[in-house]
């Protein structure tokens, strides 16, 4: 961490007639965020800033905006520019190109002790107050104004936005400020977040200006801290549920003294014994760790594994089946969420309970009215998922949900063919998997208005209901506005799931064409309305899953209906050579597409770029290794993958790693570093969880789930994934309730934290593909 002096450079500071700036979408900040999210974008007072500094200073005005890139002095915690945009050149700063209201850029990548110098002059003393601009996926950032070194006005929080790039602009006062020459310092109390800009206004005339004042040695803005050392662990951590035979297996081990562990079997004899690595910290928890592999390992059995010095003595198994229950578990769980069924014990067993939300009497909310459906028209939309730990249901959501299920069926079909998960459909000669994945597309299709193919964003109470079970929640359900996003994802799915369902004609007479129709009738109403983003009515307050840039969603959509069609149009709307691929997320879907496509390959027209198709997953597979080759942990996750909702992140990497492995066998690491992320989920990590719900040694009891705190059972539903560590928790139960501030371990077993501890459909999806991928692919 180095101290970067600019003292050779100038501010450029703006008034409200001048230029502003904005933020980018081209950063690794692009990442999933909770099912609960609400988005919120205002419109910036101003257009983007110039690229060089300015050379005189404006007229003093009661109003100066500072654009964050156009500081005078900084400190940033990675020296490098992990943004990439080229605007401060040699600066460490994480500036970034804007797609907020008037372009420009933005600063991204915030994290805590960093901060911002600049530099103003107030010829005419008054009250001011802050405006800031500022887009996050996730809530907990924080920053607090000091002028000449000392707070000034309240800490200022960045709220969850909907997105990196869905601006929001958040306000404080400051007080009285005297006149002349200052210093104003942006310190960051926490992150992540981006910030576009900062404007000063004073209420009863004052007036300020741009100062260049002249660089001293140091900054008043620097305030030197004792940085969080770095620990050695206690425990091992290893997968809690066990390993197969042929798998890769892996304990990271407490950075001690030794040099070698051994294997006991079950009558302690030793089996095997090895070099640890050696000792490296993982940065996302501070602990310095070393790594025992013992892969050749292949007799099934219980084991622990030892090692000098440690007192805890990890306990593991090895089997042929070692990863089915959990597989059955987290595909089950959408069961225990459905709407609109009665769950008996017959099915549910201990879980069994009344029917919840009918949903036949749904009414039009004013933001959804139209000629044909008037505000308070009635429509009947039954079925479907629960989003996650609340009563809603939410199609941006269910889309890459149900695509995940769908493709989990369509790579592994035999595994799921032999599958019977108890459920009221069992036996009807469909894989459960289908008929489950069928609930929730049943309601998507009632979504969909039949006069013009537009679909409804939400089907919600206005606002979230307490902890009770579903038929106790009697609420009025709307359906809230028609949206690009939620239509294209809807266009997606349904045309992902007609080449799914086109198998099973006997079972499901006309049913694939059915949704194929609605498909291209979405993706038709999507062209015509490109551009309509949700806005969350003021009287609803629950998810927003607001999404404005909807390239990914036109990607995806048109990928789909082109395989399922064979009309080459499609696969020219879709512009593959400028799409990249990314981790999944429900904001960000372009890699579905890409997912489809490499699974269709033999059956895609001449018009398709099978080599683009295959490479674009094995990049962005390869990247994954690399940053698992140089982690302490051994596992592709670095701080920045630590969001609302995390393990649901590293799962659609390992996802991403399957689909690219499947491509080419022999790239045997992609397998291996899926595996790794598995293993991280189910207790290969600093918490010392598994994070799936009935699962492991040690799994989350107190889930943020309505039913599973509502239903007077100790035990939560099984087989949820918990949305895992992140830093957004001083949202929900407080921070002081958070075991530690570090963000790899900023985890808490606790009903209140919805930002750490709720789960979500679009989380268990990914961890269903992954558990079957792993069973079928890894060699026996």
């Amino acid at each position: 961490m180095t101290k970067h002096l600019l003292g050779s450079s100038l501010i450029s500071l703006f008034l409200l007639s001048a230029c502003g700036g904005g933020g980018s979408s081209t950063s690794n900040n692009n990442l999933p965020s909770s099912s609960s999210t609400s988005s919120a974008s205002s419109e910036a007072t101003s257009s983007s800033s110039s690229s060089s500094s300015s050379s005189s200073a404006p007229a003093a005005a009661t109003s100066l905006r500072l654009e964050a890139e156009d500081y005078i002095d900084y400190y940033d915690s990675n020296a490098a520019n992990q943004a990439g945009a080229d605007y401060r050149k040699g600066d460490g700063v994480d500036i970034e190109a804007s797609t907020d209201t008037g372009g420009g850029y933005n600063v991204g990548y915030i994290d805590s002790g960093e901060w911002l110098e600049f530099g103003i002059k107030v010829t005419k003393s008054g009250n001011f107050s802050a405006d800031a601009r500022v887009a996050s996926a996730q809530a907990g950032g924080k920053f607090q104004l000091e002028l000449d070194g000392v707070k000034i006005g309240d800490e200022l929080q960045s709220p969850n936005t909907g997105g990196w790039q869905s601006w929001q602009t958040v306000s404080g006062t400051l007080g009285t400020i005297a006149e002349g020459a200052h210093s104003l310092c942006v310190q960051m109390k926490s992150g992540p977040f981006n910030l576009n800009w900062i404007e000063l206004k004073s209420s009863d005339g004052g007036a300020l200006e741009v100062n260049k004042p002249t660089k001293s040695t140091k900054s008043a803005c620097d305030h030197p801290v004792a940085p969080p050392t770095t620990t050695v662990p206690t425990k091992i951590r290893l997968n809690q549920l066990g390993f197969l035979p042929a798998a890769q297996k892996i304990a990271v081990v407490p950075g001690v003294a030794a040099t070698s562990f051994s294997i006991v079997d079950a009558s302690n004899t030793e089996v095997l014994s090895g070099s640890l690595s050696a000792a490296a910290t993982w940065e996302p928890a501070l602990e310095s760790v070393k790594i025992a592999d013992f892969s050749s390992l292949t007799k099934t059995g219980n084991y622990k594994i030892r090692v000098t010095g440690v007192d805890d003595q990890a306990a593991f198994a090895i089997s042929e089946t070692a990863y089915g229950p959990v597989n059955a578990a987290a595909l089950k769980a959408f069961y225990f969420n459905r709407a609109s069924l009665a769950l008996v014990a017959a099915n549910a067993g201990q879980y069994a309970r009344a029917a919840g939300h009918a949903d036949n009497i749904v009414k039009i909310h004013a933001s959804a009215a139209s000629t044909a459906r008037p505000e308070g028209t009635i429509i009947s939309a039954p079925k479907g998922w629960y989003d996650a730990g609340d009563y809603n249901k939410y199609i941006v959501n269910s889309g890459i949900t149900t695509y995940t299920l769908l493709a989990a069926f369509e790579n592994f079909p035999d595994y799921f063919k032999t599958q019977n998960l108890n459920i009221p459909e069992s036996g009807n000669s469909v894989p459960d998997i289908l008929n489950e994945t069928l609930w929730n597309i049943e309601w998507m299709l009632a979504m969909q208005d039949p006069n013009d193919g537009g679909v409804y964003h939400k089907l919600t109470s206005k606002g979230f209901s307490g902890f009770v079970m579903p038929d106790q929640d009697t609420s009025e359900r709307f359906v809230v506005q028609k949206t690009t996003a939620a239509t294209l994802d809807f266009a997606a799915t349904m045309a992902a799931a007609s080449r799914v369902y086109a198998n099973y004609e006997s079972q499901h007479p006309g049913l694939s064409a059915k949704m194929l129709t609605a498909a291209k009738n979405a993706y038709a109403w999507a062209k015509a309305n490109p551009a309509i983003y949700y806005s969350q009515p003021s009287d609803i307050q629950t998810g927003g899953y607001g999404d404005e840039n909807v390239k990914d969603e036109f990607a995806w959509g048109a990928a789909e209906l082109y395989i399922a069609t064979k009309d080459d149009s499609y696969y020219t709307a879709l512009n593959p050579a400028s799409l990249d691929a990314n981790i999944p997320s429900w904001g960000s879907v372009q890699s579905l597409g890409w997912i489809s496509l490499a699974h269709n390959l033999d059956k895609l027209t001449a018009a398709a770029d099978k080599t683009l198709i295959k490479s674009k997953l094995d990049a962005l597979a390869a990247t994954l290794v690399s940053k698992k080759q140089n982690s302490a942990f051994s596992v592709s996750l670095e701080k920045g993958d630590f969001f609302w909702g995390s393990n649901s992140g590293a799962m659609n990497q390992a996802m991403i790693l399957l689909e690219a492995y499947q491509l080419d066998k022999t790239k045997h690491q992609y397998l291996e570093a899926a595996q790794s992320l598995f293993d991280y989920v189910l207790g290969r990590n600093p918490t010392d969880y598994s994070f799936v719900t009935g699962y492991g040694n040690k799994s989350p009891m107190h889930i943020h789930h309505r039913p599973s705190a509502a239903d007077g059972i100790e035990a939560p539903v099984p087989g949820f994934l918990a949305g895992g560590a992140t830093l957004d928790g001083t949202y929900d139960c407080g921070a002081s309730t958070y075991p530690s501030p570090l963000i790899a371990k900023s985890y808490v077993d606790n009903e209140c934290s919805y930002s750490s501890n709720e789960i979500a459909i679009n989380w268990n999806a990914p961890l269903v593909y992954v558990s079957a991928g792993l069973q079928v692919l890894t060699a026996k």
